[in-house]
């Protein structure tokens, strides 16, 4: 076998211009050999079978995954009721986006419900939350991004394996008690909406890692955040906070602190302090200059960016 391969490595060091020796040859050749045959070993990474119209949807339902009849330009209005008529039983992800959704539209959602862990309901007019998102047991994302919706309503409290919820753009000025049995959560989006408040139980999400809340009608750090230690990431931009509380300072896990744009005039020393923090974002505040500097020195020399 080896004459073979010397004789193939020579032809092929001349075909690439190369001079070496016989070992070398062999040596070099047993590595193209290698990659070659791991090239062919390789399998395709899994792509999820997509479906982006209601015909292919039911010609395609044994093995599709991704529903997806997110709204374009120009696309006519959804006829439901053809695909309540199939099965599928692979179903995981279902995108809705941009269209004006009526009661009818709604049955699609409990009848992949099942199987569904994504759910995309963004940009549908939506004044409240479907009840048939809270049948979708096994939902862990769900978008609710630019709609109507005004209130927070225990519909989906029951989702119990929700991870993320996004809900920004609304006009949400109430979020009902009971929040705290969505245990699983770890990142609840709330920008630009109507919020001056959060409920008592918020904090018992010990799991939660991002909140955001900029943009809304915040007058003060709401108090029970203090009791959200796993959280990493903090947004109250843009609010009427004129305090920045000492207890935030305690948080244990806080990575990034953002309050840009609110009207607080000072911050804590005991922020430089804080082990886990490694950004603090306060431009458009109103810090004094030489505040603003000192502050950046000794941050600076903890390793964290304070952008003001």
């Amino acid at each position: 076998m080896i004459p073979y391969l010397e004789n193939f490595a020579s032809f092929f060091m001349y075909k690439s211009g190369l001079k070496v020796k016989k070992n070398v040859k062999i040596a070099i050749l047993g590595m193209v050999l290698f990659f070659v045959g791991c090239s062919f070993q390789q399998s395709a990474p899994r792509d999820i079978i997509t479906t982006t119209s209601e015909s292919s949807s039911i010609e395609q339902a044994a093995s599709v995954e991704f529903i997806n009849l997110s709204a374009t330009n120009g696309e006519e209005k959804l006829n439901i009721s053809n695909l309540l008529a199939v099965a599928f039983p692979k179903a995981e992800k279902l995108s809705l986006r941009g269209h004006t959704l009526e009661t009818l539209d709604f049955a699609l959602i409990k009848h992949v419900g099942a199987t569904i862990i994504y759910l995309d309901l963004a940009k549908c007019g939506l004044a409240a939350i479907p009840s048939e998102v809270s049948e979708a047991k096994s939902l862990t994302t769900l978008y609710l991004s630019d709609n109507r919706i005004v209130e927070l309503d225990a519909n989906i409290y029951q989702l119990d394996k929700l991870t993320y919820i996004n809900l920004d753009r609304n006009s949400i000025t109430n979020i009902q008690e009971g929040i705290s049995q969505l245990k699983s959560l770890k990142w609840l989006r709330l920008n630009d909406n109507k919020l001056s408040a959060l409920p008592n139980d918020v904090a018992e999400l010990k799991n939660i890692k991002r909140l955001y809340l900029s943009k809304n009608n915040f007058t003060e750090v709401p108090e029970v955040i203090k009791s959200m230690t796993s959280l990493e990431e903090l947004n109250l931009g843009a609010n009427r906070i004129t305090e920045f509380p000492e207890w935030l300072c305690d948080m244990p896990n806080l990575k990034r602190i953002d309050l840009y744009g609110n009207p607080i005039k000072d911050v804590p020393d005991k922020v430089v302090d804080m082990q886990s923090l490694t950004t603090l974002v306060m431009d458009n505040c109103q810090l004094e200059n030489d505040r603003k500097q000192k502050l950046n020195e000794k941050l600076a020399d903890k390793r964290i960016k304070f952008i003001f």
